[in-house]
């Protein structure tokens, strides 16, 4: 199964089975400006991000929130019209806005999707001087601690997309007009019950569970469910926030 496909498969069940982090979006919020901003949540899916993200913007802001899948939009137009959020089918690597538009771009758990450098290059060409690129993703090693990289067959081995950190600086400092300006790790208490976690799984609730084949997946969800410990776990998630800055205005220039 592509990706493509996975994503219009689950789009109408996403939002039951994914998880949504408060605690990286406040802070993202203290860093913008007390100011209507205008901004863009790239592979936004099916919006719980954009609809979080907006509703702490300033009164008067704008958040397009963009995403490949047609399906996905579907579920967020579905979801009922939030004010302030605007959908937008379109690519990562080619944003159908102008130039120096934007004053935030942001990306949750989706940057592996993406040809990094060339969704860089796009967001430098769409951020205001001064404006703000969020990336909220997770990386190899974060992956692999997690509760399905430690009990799920072959889930790091699938997993090849995400990027380290180490990576995503390098990505940032070789990009023309963007700057790296902070990282942060977040840590999230995790509970759930096996139940949970076996309908989750069936669910494709994580799209690395696209790269099995339908037999191989079976198997891995049998392996799975009888490596847990208990038929309640408990883990903690990690997750890493980048930071970047689109360079200001060059002195004397408009």
């Amino acid at each position: 199964m592509s990706v493509g496909d996975h994503f219009k498969r689950v789009a109408a069940v996403y939002e039951s089975l994914r998880t949504t982090d408060e605690e990286p979006v406040r802070r993202i919020r203290q860093l913008l400006p007390e100011r209507p901003v205008t901004g863009l949540d790239v592979g936004c899916g099916t919006g719980r991000y954009s609809r979080l993200l907006c509703g702490l913007l300033p009164d008067g802001s704008m958040l397009i929130a963009s995403d490949v899948s047609a399906a996905m939009l579907v579920e967020l137009k579905a979801g009922g019209p939030a004010l302030g959020v605007v959908p937008l089918l379109s690519t990562a690597e080619q944003l159908p806005l102008r130039t120096t538009s934007l004053d935030l771009v942001t990306a949750f758990n989706c940057v592996h999707h993406f040809d990094l450098g060339r969704f860089l290059a796009a967001v430098a060409r769409v951020l205001r001087p001064d404006g703000q690129l969020f990336i909220y993703t997770r990386t190899p090693q974060q992956n692999a601690r997690t509760i399905w990289g430690r009990y799920f067959p072959g889930f790091t081995e699938h997993e090849q997309r995400l990027h380290s950190l180490a990576a995503l600086r390098d990505a940032v400092r070789r990009t023309d007009g963007l700057k790296m300006v902070a990282t942060q790790t977040f840590k999230h208490p995790r509970s759930s019950t096996v139940k949970r976690l076996k309908a989750q799984a069936e669910g494709h609730h994580y799209s690395t569970f696209s790269l099995y084949t339908p037999d191989e997946l079976r198997r891995s969800i049998a392996t799975f469910l009888c490596r847990l410990p208990s038929p309640t776990v408990s883990w903690v998630d990690e997750h890493l926030l980048i930071v970047a800055r689109a360079s200001p205005t060059p002195s004397g220039k408009a």
